[in-house]
């Protein structure tokens, strides 16, 4: 029977792991698909504890860079770092790292405010006053467009 151009057999079963290692390797991915796995097994390799307080973020070059959650680890690590480099490499035997460096954790962005769909209500005395302010606006269009922001940041403060 003739492999297909693809090399997979019709009724032949892959693992999904290894058609995303192939698909990472041809598309010169390695870098992340070494994130991804480091990500997936990391208590594994560095034990648990370490793990809570830790995770990899990226790579430069041959750097491992890691998020901590607090300075006072940041220290701690310092001291562990060889062996965390051995068990790193132990595992990413195939590209091994050459050092390790540590970031903080990104805090993460505070969560945005949605906006309702109906308009919120306004003052009615404050809206008064401000369209008799733009009446004096020529233009229909940008007198109503500004009327329009106005009660939007209105809305906001109220």
């Amino acid at each position: 029977m003739k492999t297909p151009r693809n090399g997979y057999e019709h009724n032949h079963l892959t693992r999904l792991q290894a058609v995303f290692a192939r698909v990472y390797a041809n598309k010169e991915w390695t870098g992340p698909w070494r994130l991804v796995r480091l990500l997936a097994d990391w208590p594994e390799i560095v034990g648990t504890e370490v793990a809570r307080l830790t995770s990899p973020a990226f790579f430069r070059r041959e750097t491992l860079w890691l998020y901590v959650q607090d300075s006072a680890w940041m220290h701690h690590l310092q001291y562990i770092k060889p062996d965390l480099i051995g068990r790193i490499n132990t595992y990413l035997a195939d590209q091994p790292i050459g050092d390790l460096r540590w970031q903080l954790q990104p805090q993460p962005a505070p969560p945005r405010r949605q906006r309702s769909s109906s308009p919120g209500a306004v003052d009615p005395e404050r809206e008064q006053s401000f369209q008799r302010m733009t009446e004096s606006i020529a233009n229909p269009e940008s007198r109503e467009a500004l009327r329009r922001l106005w009660r939007t940041f209105a809305v906001a403060d109220e």
